[in-house]
């Protein structure tokens, strides 16, 4: 997780966003790859991915720069 501290994850849509602001993309920040399969199978992504899991639960905060 990019953090700026207290459990901040700063993220964007594009990887070129993500970048510029120093932070990771949403996609990679909540475990779900390409974000392609139902609810269910992105669920079991972010469940059976023990650092994806980590991150959710150490954010207090989740800032999303250019979302559209």
């Amino acid at each position: 997780m990019v953090s700026n501290g207290g459990g901040v994850a700063v993220t964007a849509t594009t990887g070129l966003a993500a970048l510029n602001i120093g932070g990771t993309t949403l996609h990679y920040f909540a475990g779900i790859g390409l974000g392609q399969g139902t609810l269910q199978e992105l669920t079991k992504k972010v469940r059976d991915n023990k650092s994806a899991r980590q991150r959710w639960i150490d954010c207090n905060v989740l800032i999303i720069d250019e979302s559209t």
